[in-house]
């Protein structure tokens, strides 16, 4: 493939990845109008839930798929899927229908994210990915940041519907040229697909996360679907051709990097809906305010992919990896020592550093991973990276609302009494001393869970430990002598 197809192909799959990034979170600021038109207001959370529990249950299933079966033909299975999911979502009648469509599209979300930077690792060599995929990562950035601010204003200028109807024509565009210009080498699969492994990874981790979706895990669906994970490792163990070759986890690299990603998962996702909560309800700031506080978040995560590339092949990945993990730690502990008095520039500052860090670390995981495997285990190896890390952000989420409750009620305040620190127009009634004791009560629960945050921040440095130290030529050495032995 000469340098202009790979360029197109690299275009043509980022924009793929950027749909399925922007969809996590384009239709956030539509859920109102989207609730009130199609009714059904018990299921609004799920229309966001649907989407990440099919993606992140998908992913690891299409790593190992690509694998198998090659990048193209599970990348355009993964944006067909994904385009029909959303002309079905544009159309919905009810809202039953429209989470059951939006299922659909995290299934082809599940394949267009793994497949899509598996397929910059096929096509660039170290060097060149460290900046092609420090690339990647800042446009996950970007969609992340111009999700909402799309939703509105579609929602404004046309149509909730219209958010699913303008994926066709850039996902049309990416799957045309992904299918004409997208030339990889033969794969030869042996045997038929794990259908019973991938029936009970899916099944597991689907139960896993719809039991931590609330801040209080539901035991009975926890259970289960701990008991399916458990049939699922017992299959693989024994079937000849396995979905996920458990093999790839004696490869102490891919090892750090999962439990690196699940650590780093829980601590930042785990807190970052509680950022805006204290900006809001301990700071008293406007909702547009508590929004704003997670932009240097974005932006900065965006910036120091790119940067960090470079900073791989000067430093290594060791190193960068550290940085990052301080990064995270170093923002976290900010956070823990900020008040209702403290200024926004600071609460900026903090969230900057929780995006340099992560930015630094996901990029890092990505490249060490995609370096230290081969061909034919690339695809699943870098979506264990992605699935890890959701799996820590689910597990964070659930835990650290649970640990903010436990503390709020153990000092006598019911969640519901928050309202009176949220409500612009109640908080603008006055309280006197019983609003400064709610305001004080919710810092001391959210300064809990920045600590628990800073204390997983801190626990990555150890699994970080077991990245390759030295120059990334140095690290391409040994790894080179140890698929010798």
């Amino acid at each position: 493939m000469d340098g202009q197809q790979r360029r197109v192909v690299t275009l043509a799959v980022m924009l793929g990845m950027f749909l399925a990034a922007l969809d996590t979170t384009v239709v956030a600021t539509a859920l109102p109008t989207i609730a009130r038109t199609l009714g059904g207001l018990e299921l609004y959370p799920w229309v966001v839930a649907a989407y990440s529990l099919t993606l992140t249950a998908a992913t690891p299933v299409f790593g190992g798929l690509a694998d198998r079966y090659g990048r193209r033909r599970v990348y355009l299975f993964g944006i067909a899927a994904f385009l029909l999911g959303s002309v079905l979502c544009g159309t919905a009648a009810s809202m039953p229908q429209l989470v059951l469509f939006r299922a659909l599209q995290g299934v082809g979300g599940g394949a267009l994210l793994p497949v899509a930077i598996t397929i910059v690792g096929d096509l660039y060599t170290l060097e060149e990915r460290a900046r092609v995929q420090g690339l990647f990562s800042g446009v996950w950035g970007v969609a992340s940041i111009i999700g909402p601010l799309v939703g509105g204003f579609i929602v404004d200028a046309w149509s909730w519907r219209w958010i699913f109807y303008l994926n066709l024509p850039v996902g049309l565009v990416a799957l045309w040229v992904v299918a004409r210009a997208y030339r990889e080498r033969p794969v030869r699969a042996e045997g038929s697909v794990d259908a019973v492994g991938a029936a009970l990874l899916v099944a597991s981790v689907v139960l896993v996360l719809w039991s931590l979706e609330g801040v209080r895990p539901q035991a009975g669906p926890l259970a289960l679907g701990l008991l399916l994970a458990g049939t699922f490792l017992w299959w693989e163990r024994r079937v000849r051709r396995p979905l996920l070759p458990l093999g790839l986890f004696a490869n102490r690299l891919v090892s750090a990097t999962s439990v690196t990603g699940f650590l780093v998962g829980a601590a930042l996702f785990g807190s970052l809906y509680y950022v805006p909560l204290f900006v809001q309800g301990v700071q008293g700031g406007a909702p547009t305010e508590a929004g704003v506080a997670l932009t240097p978040l974005m932006l900065a995560w965006s910036l120091s992919s790119s940067v960090g590339g470079r900073l791989v092949l000067r430093l290594g990945f060791r190193p960068v990896a550290y940085g990052g993990v301080l990064g995270l730690a170093a923002g976290f502990a900010l956070l823990t020592q900020l008040g209702s008095t403290s200024s926004t520039g600071l609460v900026w500052l903090a969230t900057a550093l929780l995006g340099t860090g992560m930015g630094l670390v996901v990029l890092v995981t990505v490249l060490s991973v995609q370096n230290s495997v081969a061909y034919g285990e690339r695809g699943v190896a870098t979506s264990l990276t992605l699935f890890f890390r959701s799996i820590g952000g689910a597990v964070g989420v659930s835990a650290l609302g649970g640990l903010l409750l436990s503390r709020l009620r153990a000092a006598g305040v019911q969640p519901e009494e928050l309202a009176r620190l949220l409500d612009p127009v109640l908080r603008s009634k006055g309280g006197g001393p019983a609003l400064e004791a709610l305001r004080t009560h919710l810092a001391d629960g959210l300064g809990a869970v920045f600590v628990v945050s800073l204390g997983l921040s801190l626990l990555a440095l150890l699994s970080v430990r077991w990245l390759p130290p030295g120059r990334v030529s140095e690290a391409q050495e040994t790894w080179a002598a140890e698929a010798g032995d």
